[in-house]
C-alpha cells in the first residue's frame, strides 16, 4: 500500500511544470478516510470543516476540489455560475435541492440564507454522485449524532448548450439536477458486463448537458481488459472509481498519436487504483486503463472543460 507520503510526493512530481494547474492527482479511499478522520476534529461553529484537495486558481472558484464533513445540517447555499459535482464518501443524510432560498443575502452569485422553501429531498449515501446545476438552491441536511463527508469538485457553468438528441433523459426535480445511488451504479455496472465490445470495454453516457467540445457529460465505464491510451487537448478528466480496480498509467508521451488515441505510452508512472478511489487527470496528458488477467475496473467518468489562463 502506497504511504501518504509517498502518495504526497508523486503528487508534486505530477504537478510539476504544469503551466495552467495541477498535475495528475490520486486520492485513495484510505487517504480519504484518513483526511475525514482529521476533518472531525476540525469541525467549526457551523458544524463543518473542509480542505481545498487543489484548486487552479479560477477567479470564480470553478475548478477545484474540496473535502468537506459536515456533522449538522449546512446552510442553504446558492452559486449562479457554478455545477457542483459531489462523491460521497461517507456517512448519511439527505440533499434538499430545488425551491427558493428563505432571507436569502450575498454578492457576486454566491448566496446563502436560513432555510429553503419548497426544495425537494434527496437521501445520500456512500458512493453516491451528484450533479447540482448552477443557480439552483440547495442544502445538506444530516441525522442527529451522524456525519456526512464527500468530494465536491466545483464545475464552470456551461453556456449556450446544446443538448443532443441522444442525450439520456434525467428524469430528476429541478431541471439538471441527476443523483446516481450506489445501488444504481452497481445495477448498471452489472448490465454493463453483458455488453463487452471488441475493445473489451462497455459504456453508458448518465448525462450529457450539451457542451460542444463533449465536457459536461458523465460516463460510466467498465472494463475487463487494457483500455487503448487517450489524451484530450481540451478536457480534464474526473474519475471516481466505482468497482473493482487495475493501474493507470499517467503522463510520459504518446506512441502513434490518432486524434485522442495512440499505440502506447512511454513514460509515465503507474499508480494502483480501486473502488472509492478519486482521480483527476489534467487536459494533455497521456493515460491509460491497464488490468491484470481476469480482472476489471468500472468508473463514473466526468468530462471536464480544460482551464485556460
Amino acid at each position: 500500500m502506497l504511504t501518504l507520503r509517498f502518495v504526497s510526493a508523486l503528487v508534486l512530481l505530477f504537478s510539476a511544470g504544469q503551466a495552467t494547474g495541477p498535475g495528475f492527482y490520486h486520492w485513495s479511499t484510505e487517504e480519504l478516510s484518513q483526511r475525514d478522520e482529521a476533518l472531525s476534529e476540525r469541525v467549526r461553529s457551523d458544524h463543518s470543516a473542509r480542505e481545498t484537495l487543489i484548486g487552479y486558481g479560477n477567479p470564480s472558484g470553478a475548478h477545484r476540489f474540496r473535502l468537506i464533513r459536515r456533522d449538522a445540517d449546512g446552510i442553504p447555499e446558492q452559486h449562479e455560475g457554478i455545477e457542483d459535482v459531489v462523491f460521497v464518501h461517507s456517512g448519511e443524510g439527505a440533499l434538499v435541492v430545488g425551491g427558493e432560498i428563505v432571507n436569502r443575502t450575498g454578492e457576486n452569485g454566491e448566496y446563502t440564507g436560513t432555510g429553503i422553501a419548497d426544495g425537494i429531498h434527496y437521501a445520500v449515501g456512500p458512493g453516491d454522485v451528484l450533479h447540482i446545476p448552477a443557480d439552483v438552491p440547495h442544502r445538506y441536511l444530516v441525522p442527529d449524532g451522524g456525519h456526512l463527508t464527500y468530494v465536491l469538485f466545483r464545475m464552470p457553468i456551461l453556456v449556450d448548450p446544446v443538448v443532443p438528441d441522444d442525450a439520456p433523459l434525467l428524469d430528476f426535480d429541478p431541471p439538471g439536477y441527476a443523483i446516481w445511488t450506489n445501488e444504481e451504479l452497481q445495477q448498471r455496472h452489472e448490465v454493463l458486463t453483458g455488453q463487452i465490445r471488441r475493445d473489451r470495454s462497455a459504456r453508458e453516457t448518465l448525462a450529457d448537458f450539451g457542451s460542444p467540445t463533449r465536457s459536461h457529460r458523465f460516463r460510466l465505464i467498465h472494463r475487463n481488459g487494457d483500455g487503448i491510451p487517450e489524451i484530450h487537448d481540451d478536457i480534464i478528466d474526473v474519475v471516481f472509481v466505482t468497482g473493482g480496480g487495475g493501474t493507470v498509467l499517467v503522463g510520459g508521451e504518446m506512441l502513434d498519436r490518432r486524434g485522442s488515441l495512440g499505440s502506447g505510452i512511454t513514460g509515465g508512472t503507474r499508480q494502483r487504483v480501486a473502488a472509492g478511489d478519486v482521480l483527476h487527470i489534467p487536459a494533455r496528458t497521456p493515460h491509460g486503463y491497464f488490468l491484470e488477467e481476469g480482472g476489471h475496473i468500472t468508473y463514473l467518468l466526468v468530462r471536464v472543460p480544460a482551464f485556460s489562463d
